[in-house]
């Protein structure tokens, strides 16, 4: 642990997602606050902030000596490029304290173009090890918002490197995936997590198939909530910057209540006990420490109880227009703001409260306006008492602004990737695979390449077979794992060294911290983890020595056409993994699952990580000649959670060659838009 006696006093960073909520966390003790507009915002459902009221809350903050943080932490398509540089300039002008953001793309922009604008990488670019800290300084970052499933002795290793401050995640709702690694909410609807868009498909119930007499549905995936009270002096021990409480979609009861035992907390560990009662009514769900204690599982799915946060009232008895009886737990009042969970874990409703009344545990409710719901449903009170009221005007002289930066467009010409220097470069079609047992059944003439995304042991026996490497050739490429503990960081390094440097294997990077790894490695490609949505993006990853990248599995095809590129893969067969998660759901791996609407999917772990997998192939193999004649030429089949089986490689390479769809498959966002 580092001495803290130099060491700046650890920030404590509060979410709003109104102006109330904004004032809430600067009267209750914030040093920070980070919100975000109603575009390029990763909590695009709370009611957010417009350019003219940032104008006004960022004096506001700056007179009580309180910064401002806003987000940008989006993909974000080629044609939203140029409105996302306009908003980068008024950032600048209006004098946010930092940009938090997920896009490569406009964290190179932004580092190049606008260097007042400091900037932090969200929780979203999925940073959690020192590897992935250097590459965040090699992008100009100056913070890195480290994922929330680290161990404190991890955390301590990414503030060790000292070259980025590192801030982490202390409070609030917790995500089952990996930041920055769900396609659960994109694949079930279009509505993507990476745009800001999430429909919580982690809090959803679901079936264990086949369904038994009796068995009742679960919530496999709902994490409880975070709370980091008790590790505070050990947070600030180990170098963290700032700590940060989760909440933009939650209301200004709760940001008062949570930041108040924070800030009591972090002044007077003494107090922390007294932190702690003041933190039983912050309106969440239950609390867990989740991995700050090492990497144990227990106490931190709850897969009995709906998943919705707040108080638990009761579930409805009967509704009729704008009334309800709920059989209640729980005195409600009028002018309580309440949130109907829908029995499916589908996203909730909030309504407010006119009239309350009890009789015999039987809780009569009159709300503000009619919504869809059902007997059976919970009621939760997220809000108490009508304190969602008027919103007062910031009495401060907003910062002064222009609209439109005037180098807008020479700005995006100077962010395009060179032009690749081969137009009629050869057609090629890699192969993912997650299992050696395949490799025997790839020596033919129409596989290009191989991608091998191996568990360590078998990347190590792989390392060791020279004579498989080089019946492979160039054609072989490693993959680690998507999320590389920083325990595990030292052999990935080696075995990279082994075979990338040492070796003739290419390196494909799936996480900023594998661009690190790659040290001398000649041949390196980003995979679709590694998010390029634009143009800009293309030419950062470049810059970074990516001679390659993938499109995106949930992009669609018109963002495809507007970025398209030589350079970039694009996948034509894939079992969607929707979560990538360090958390183990509350059903063993090779469990079949269906949600309420009948969708279908599989559990699994593989790297030590634990996954949820679409039963339903995405297939664009019909698709293809539309791609090529966009100029893209490279092409893959991932055959990764599939065992090794001929007889099913020949029908999905019959499908390629002959550009037929795949029995069965679906084209994901592709036709239908990422929204």
């Amino acid at each position: 642990m580092k001495d803290t006696k130099n060491q700046p006093r650890m920030e404590l960073l509060a979410p709003a997602g109104a102006v109330e909520s904004f004032r809430a966390a600067v009267d209750a003790g914030a040093d920070a606050v980070y919100l975000g507009l109603t575009d390029f915002n990763a909590r695009l459902r709370a009611k957010n902030f417009t350019m003219k009221t940032l104008s006004y809350a960022v004096p506001y903050a700056h007179e009580r000596n309180v910064k401002v943080y806003v987000t940008l932490n989006t993909l974000v398509k080629q044609m939203e490029l140029e409105r996302a540089l306009h908003f980068l300039y008024q950032f600048e002008q209006i004098g946010v304290d930092a940009l938090i953001a997920q896009d490569v793309g406009i964290i190179s922009i932004a580092a190049a173009t606008f260097p007042r604008l400091r900037l932090h990488a969200s929780t979203q670019m999925s940073v959690h090890n020192s590897a992935g800290v250097e590459t965040c300084r090699r992008l100009g970052i100056r913070r890195a918002v480290a994922s929330r499933e680290l161990t404190l002795e991890e955390i301590a290793k990414l503030c060790s490197a000292g070259t980025v401050e590192i801030e982490v995640f202390a409070h609030g709702a917790l995500c089952y995936s990996l930041s920055g690694m769900c396609l659960a909410s994109s694949f079930f609807g279009g509505s993507s997590g990476n745009r800001g868009r999430c429909t919580q498909v982690c809090r959803r119930a679901f079936d264990v198939l086949p369904k038994t007499q009796g068995a009742a549905p679960g919530y496999f995936f709902s994490p409880n909530d975070l709370s980091a009270i008790d590790m505070l002096p050990l947070l600030c021990a180990a170098g963290v910057r700032s700590i940060k409480i989760e909440g933009r979609m939650k209301g200004a009861d709760y940001i008062r209540t949570a930041v108040a035992a924070y800030r009591m907390a972090l002044d007077d560990p003494f107090r922390t006990n007294e932190a702690k009662e003041l933190l039983r009514h912050d309106m969440g769900r239950r609390k867990t420490a989740l991995f700050l204690n090492g990497v144990a599982q227990e106490s931190i799915i709850d897969a009995k109880n709906p998943a919705g946060t707040g108080i638990y009232i009761g579930r409805i008895e009967t509704v009729e227009d704008r009334e309800m009886v709920v059989a209640a737990e729980e005195q409600g009042h009028a002018g309580d703001i309440l949130r109907i969970q829908p029995q499916s874990g589908d996203e909730g409703i909030t309504a407010g409260v006119v009239e309350a009344s009890m009789q015999h545990l039987m809780l009569r409710l009159v709300l503000d306006k009619e919504v869809a719901c059902r007997a059976g449903d919970a009621v939760y009170c997220v809000g108490r008492g009508g304190t969602g009221g008027r919103e007062e005007r910031f009495n401060v002289r907003p910062a002064r602004y222009a609209e439109l930066f005037p180098e807008a467009r020479r700005t995006l010409r100077k962010s395009e990737p060179k032009a690749a220097r081969d137009p009629n470069r050869d057609r090629r079609l890699f192969v993912k695979i997650d299992s050696p047992q395949w490799l025997p059944l790839l020596a033919r003439p129409d596989v290009g390449g191989v991608m091998c995304g191996f568990d360590r042991n078998d990347m190590q026996r792989f390392a060791q077979d020279s004579l498989q490497r080089e019946r492979l050739g160039r054609a072989a490429y490693i993959e680690p794992p998507p999320f590389v503990g920083e325990t595990e960081l030292g052999e990935w390094r080696r075995l990279i060294q082994t075979l990338c440097v040492g070796g003739q294997c290419g390196l494909v990077c799936q996480n900023l911290g594998h661009i690190a790894l790659a040290q001398k490695a000649k041949r390196l490609r980003g995979d679709y983890l590694l998010w390029c949505t634009n143009r800009a993006s293309q030419a950062a990853y470049a810059s970074l020595g990516l001679t390659h990248f993938s499109y995106s599995l949930e992009d669609d095809s018109m963002n495809i056409r507007d970025c398209n590129s030589q350079n970039g893969m694009a996948y034509l067969f894939t079992h969607v993994p929707l979560f990538v998660s360090r958390m183990k759901p509350a059903v063993p791996p090779g469990s079949h699952l269906t949600d309420r609407l009948g969708r279908k999917t599989l559990t699994a772990e593989k790297h030590g990580l634990y996954y949820l997998i679409a039963e339903e192939t995405v297939s664009l193999f019909h698709k293809r000649r539309k791609l090529e004649e966009l100029g893209i030429g490279t092409f893959c089949v991932d055959l990764s959670f599939m065992d090794p089986d001929e007889k099913a490689l020949n029908e999905i390479l019959d499908c390629y060659a002959n550009e037929r769809k795949y029995p069965g498959s679906c084209l994901f966002n592709f036709k239908g838009g990422l929204k």
